[in-house]
Parts: structure tokens; sequence; C-alpha cells
């Protein structure tokens, strides 16, 4: 409770200061109140010690020690006289209010004796500051001591009488003890009244400063968490009103006006939503109509998809048709009548031959990616083991490679976990890859496949120490029928479809494709399968 209401908190703080401020006020009050008491005693018994040295003065030089003893016992009956003794130089009781302590000797270490006695030897004289001494009885009382002493007079021993000899300086030692009970219960009723005084001041402030804080501070703050709940509830036409000239008043008053700008910024935020619906109902006719348009042109792309798809199998059909009569007659010229032709006409052949191939392969990838990029392109995802796959799609290239004396060296672990992917998808990515390898690797070169295994993807590299690609032609390599101008220079045939039909592949997989090259150098084809089979749209 202490931690989070803060009128408590204030009003406690209050109270620890109160307390430690009038505590210690009124303990140096009361030290300093019992200090000048005390002073005012000493200065008292001194007086009254000096007064009933001269009253006995007399009768001391005189040596009338009689007269001394009646006025000590009339004195010692005074209230608060606690005990009046005179002794002389040996601490032998000379004199005294109780006629039973005359002729006994004092112990010079008590206190009344230390004072004069704190030497060796006995002090002659002693100042007024320490005549006095404060000291607790057995009673269980404190009470005042007085020592004063009475000096020898030259009226004395220069008289015809001679009662004292010359050399004794002091004719006796007046000790007074004075009751302090009295003063020591005085000393108890002011500290009780102190602390009285101290409760009621304490509980004045106390409730003054409580009620201060309750209308000043408390009343006001409460206003605006209440102001603030409402506001959190939505309702922005409550005010706090009163306004006081502190910082808590110009809290309330910044608070009010920012209440008032949150109302303003809410209408005109509605009156914005309003028109904004508006405006989001004529957009969401204007796009419906706009969607309409475009399913009905998406139907008719449809409609020519079919169309472009079965042109293109009637073209594929029949072209493939025609250059298989084509290729079958040159290769019946090649193998028959070959010897018989002139070197120009085994030219044209060969060139026949090499071109209706290109065509062949030209149509073999259109339709391929044709395929691929169409809805109706399904993928049977399946597990299988990849060294398989790649092991057919190696001996599928081995030939061309031997020709050009090409090394294709595989690395590819035998416990390589399998993989789910459409299998012949793959082998048309691996196919490609390996054939451009092949392709655009010189004489006496390698082509190097590996796998490895990462977190969430199988990686496969193809590396190849062929021509390689200028890395301002790297991003173009991957779009249909471009060819790098350096493959070109070479005269390596292609159809520049190879690359696109492998992206379409990986990327249905779900995978990824990149490629690092270095004209002169080589390249490096690294494909990335997701090793979970990926969720189709």
């Amino acid at each position: 409770m202490l931690g989070k209401n803060l009128t408590i908190k204030l009003i406690f703080w209050i109270a620890i200061i109160l307390v430690l401020t009038i505590g210690i006020f009124a303990y140096i009050n009361i030290n300093l109140q019992r200090k000048h008491l005390i002073e005012e005693m000493q200065q008292n018994a001194v007086r009254l010690s000096q007064t009933i040295e001269r009253s006995i003065k007399h009768e001391m030089l005189t040596a009338r020690s009689d007269q001394v003893q009646r006025t000590l016992e009339d004195i010692g009956k005074q209230e608060g006289i606690e005990q009046i003794r005179i002794f002389d130089k040996k601490g032998k009781i000379i004199a005294a209010n109780s006629m039973e302590e005359i002729g006994m000797l004092i112990d010079r270490n008590a206190e009344a004796c230390y004072t004069c006695h704190k030497d060796t030897e006995p002090l002659e004289t002693i100042s007024t500051s320490e005549r006095t001494r404060i000291f607790k009885l057995e009673e269980g009382y404190r009470v005042l001591g007085v020592i004063n002493p009475i000096y020898n007079e030259p009226n004395c021993y220069d008289s015809a009488c001679h009662f004292h000899p010359k050399d004794q300086n002091v004719l006796g030692v007046m000790d007074i003890l004075i009751s302090l009970a009295r003063f020591d219960e005085q000393i108890g009723a002011g500290r009780k009244q102190i602390a009285v005084y101290f409760f009621l001041t304490f509980l004045f402030i106390s409730a003054g400063s409580s009620l201060f804080i309750f209308l000043f501070v408390n009343k006001p703050i409460h206003k605006l968490i209440e102001g603030t709940r409402k506001i959190a509830e939505g309702d922005l036409d409550y005010r706090i009103g009163s306004y006081q000239s502190d910082e808590i008043g110009k809290l309330s008053m910044s608070f009010d006006k920012m209440t008032s700008e949150l109302k303003k910024s809410r209408e005109e935020i509605e009156q914005w939503n309003i028109k904004l619906k508006n405006e989001v109902k004529k957009a969401t006719e204007k796009l419906r109509r706009a969607n309409e348009k475009l399913n009905s042109a998406n139907e008719q792309l449809r409609e020519l998809d079919h169309m472009k798809s079965d042109f293109m199998r009637r073209m594929e059909h029949g072209s493939r048709s025609h250059l298989a009569v084509i290729q079958s007659c040159l290769s019946l010229a090649q193998r028959e009548y070959y010897s018989g032709l002139a070197e120009k006409q085994k030219d044209l052949i060969k060139i026949a031959h090499r071109r209706s191939s290109a065509m062949l392969e030209l149509l073999d990838d259109i339709l391929i990616l044709s395929y691929r990029k169409s809805a109706k392109a399904v993928y049977h995802m399946e597990p299988f083991q990849l060294t398989d796959v790649m092991l057919k799609v190696v001996d599928d290239v081995q030939d061309r490679a031997k020709k050009k004396n090409i090394v294709i060296n595989v690395q590819v672990p035998s416990d390589f976990p399998q993989v789910v992917a459409d299998r012949k998808a793959l082998i048309e990515v691996f196919s490609n890859l390996l054939s451009n390898a092949v392709k655009y690797t010189n004489e006496h070169g390698a082509v190097n496949v590996s796998v490895k295994e990462k977190k969430d993807f199988i990686e496969l590299d193809v590396s190849d120490t062929g021509i390689g690609i200028a890395s301002e032609h790297l991003p173009e390599i991957f779009h249909e029928f471009y060819r790098a101008p350096n493959a070109k220079s070479h005269k390596v045939e292609g159809t520049g479809l190879g690359l696109a039909i492998v992206k379409e592949i990986v990327e249905a997989h779900g995978g990824r494709l990149k490629v690092q090259s270095e004209l002169k150098k080589g390249s490096t084809f690294t494909v990335s399968f997701p090793k979970k089979k990926p969720r189709r749209k």
C-alpha cells in the first residue's frame, strides 16, 4: 500500500521528517535546559556554601567548635540539605550536622576528597569551577556536592590568643551535599511535558499536512486518474474543470487541453473514415469491374494458351516427322553415297544433318519449357536415391565427354539420404547442366559433380573448366533464348532454353539456382533442393 499510494507516501515521509526534526529539537532543548539548571544549582550551591562559611567563620577562627556544631545541625535540618561536614587536612571530621560522624576519617579517594587529593599533595587552594560535583548515592538518587575550604586569616594568627598557628593555611574543608531528587523529578516532569508537546505538535502538523495533501495533492491527482480512465474508455467529453495556480493545476489545464485536442482529432478521423469508406467502396467497385475484365482476359489467355499448346504439339509432331525423314535421308546419304560425293556436297550434307539435329533439340526444349510453365504441369513427388539419377545422366553424356577427352568426376556419398522430388524433372535439370558443362569445356578439361547436405537443403554443384561467363552477363543467362556472346563466338550450338528450363523446375521444387563464373576459367552452377516436399498452392 505504501509503495502504490502517493498520498500515503507523502504523509509517511512528512511524519518521518517531523519525528526527526522535532525529536532532535526536543533532545537539544532538554539537554540545554538541564545544563542551565545544573549550572544555576551549582552557582546557588556555591553561594550557599559561602553563606554558611561566613556564618561559621568567626567560630572557626576562634576555635569555638561547639558553636560550629550547633550551626551545622540547624542548617542540616533544612529541606534539600543532605549532609554538611567539616574535616581537617588528614580527613578527620571535626564538625557535622550529625554528631555520630565527628571524629571519623573519610577515604581520600571518595567523591568529596578526590578534587583536592587527586595529586600526591593536597591542594592549598581550589577554583570555584572545581568545588562542585554530582554523583549518585547508594540510596539511588543523585546529590550535588560543594567543597569550600575555610582559610586561616592574619587577624587570627597575629592576635594575642593565637588559636591557630600561622603555618596552618586551611582551618578545615566544608563539604555540603544537596539532594537532587526534586531536581531530577522536575527534569523528568519537564521531559514528559516536552514529550506531550512534541506529540501534540506532531499530531497537529501531521493532521494539517494530511489535510493539505488531501485537498491540494490527492484530490487533483484522483481527478487526473479518473480523467485518464475516462479517456481510455473513450469519453473525450470529460473535463477536470477546477484549476489551481500550482504545478498540478497547470497539469490539469494541460490535461483538459489535450482531451479537447483528442476529441477534435477523433472527429476529424471519423470524418476521414467516412470519406475513406466511400472512396474504398468506389475503388472496390472499380476493382470488381476490373477483376471481371481480368477474369475474362484470363479466360481468353487460357484459351489462347490452349490453342498455342495444341499448335505447338501439332507443329512439333509435324516438324519432328519431317525432320526425322530428312535426318534419315541424310544419314543414308552419309552411309551409302558419301564416298561418291564431292567435298562440297559432303560439307553440305554435314551442315544439313547438324542443323536438323539442332532443330529437333530446339523443338524439344520449347515443348518442355512450355509444358513446365503451363498450369497443367504436374510434378510427381516421390523419394528416390539421388546417386542413381546422377549416374544415369553421367552415362548419357559420357560419350560426348570422351570425344573431347573431358573427365567427369562424380562425388556423391554412397550413404547419401533419399530426396523427395520429381525424378524426370531432376533428370532434365542434371542433363541440361552436365550437357552445358561438357559443351562449353575445351578438350582435355574436367567437369566435377558434388553433392552435400546442409541444415534444410541438399546442394548439388556442377563445375567445369570451360569458357566461363562474364559477370555482366550472369543475370541474363536464365532468360529464354539468351546466349552469352562468348558462347556464340566459340561457335557452340545451343538453343538458349536449357537454363530457363532448369530454373523453372528448381523453383517449382522450392529450391534455388545460383551461378559463379569467370571468363576462361569455368563456371559453377549450384542447385539447392529443400529436404521436405514443398507445398504447392
